[in-house]
């Protein structure tokens, strides 16, 4: 008779395990976006019409037109916080979704665990969120008429090097959702949050860029208005996040194992 070590399937490298569940989750997304698609468009439609209508306020306010300047830096900030929200809500929205539809535990059955999973959907959300944020800079530059010179290099890399900070944000807030569930609450008020964190005045650096993201949403606007960024800027922007990444993962596990111990992991 054969014994179950001998019957026992091979496990396949990790690298491989770890692309093809990325080749998952890449189908499993555009699968939702075509299922969902008029979702989607009212998402983007909601999105440019918030846009437009911060953009008419503040010209309003200051009774000037759009040629004056006087909304390019909201017009920068915006565009910063979307893919600020894009990276802070991939692992927190996932678990939200999953745990209301009550899959949440059949996602414990992959090889992978709960929280590489989530990390590799928060990897295709911030993706996303690049894709969006190139046409959103190529609007941007459109609306500005020129005025702001959006050296795409720098802005790139302050906004790309700040991300982690935000995942790991998002990896806490999962970590809560697991014990919550009911979070709709908290996740709205985490929207005041990030755009708190956006706007910041962190560079030159200040200790408001101890605060996640706020400095590189801000070195990020600095660049787009023509500052030049000493390279020590993007090593704090990365220990900033690396910091906030691991905090927030060592959060989530320190949570995740709480839900399981409390037997509510997939509960609602």
């Amino acid at each position: 008779m054969m014994t179950s070590a001998a019957t026992e399937r091979p496990r396949a490298p990790l690298a491989r395990l770890l692309w093809r569940h990325l080749g998952n989750e890449l189908r499993r997304a555009f699968y939702l976006q075509r299922r969902y698609w008029f979702e989607a468009l009212l998402g983007v439609a909601m999105v440019l019409g918030l846009f437009g209508g911060l953009v008419l306020a503040v010209l309003s306010a200051t009774g000037k037109g759009l040629d004056s300047g006087e909304a390019d830096g909201l017009i920068v900030g915006f565009v910063v916080w979307l893919f600020a929200a894009a990276a802070f809500q991939s692992a927190s929205n996932d678990v939200q979704q999953e745990t209301e539809q009550r899959t949440l535990e059949q996602l414990c059955l992959a090889p992978l665990p709960l929280w590489a999973l989530l990390s590799l959907r928060a990897l295709l959300q911030v993706g996303g969120g690049l894709l969006l944020l190139l046409p959103s800079l190529l609007l941007l530059e459109w609306l500005t008429d020129g005025r702001l010179p959006l050296p795409y290099g720098p802005v790139l890399g302050a906004t790309l090097l700040a991300a982690p900070a935000l995942i790991g944000l998002g990896y806490a807030v999962a970590g809560l959702l697991l014990l919550v569930k009911r979070g709709e609450l908290m996740m709205a008020a985490t929207f005041p949050l990030v755009i708190g964190l956006v706007a910041l005045p962190a560079y030159p650096l200040n200790a408001l860029a101890g605060l996640p993201y706020a400095l590189g949403a801000a070195a990020a606007r600095a660049a787009a208005a023509g500052a030049q960024l000493p390279p020590a800027v993007y090593g704090w922007i990365l220990l900033n996040s690396v910091a906030y990444l691991l905090l927030g993962l060592v959060t989530y596990a320190v949570l995740e194992r709480r839900a399981r111990r409390l037997g509510v992991l997939g509960h609602f």
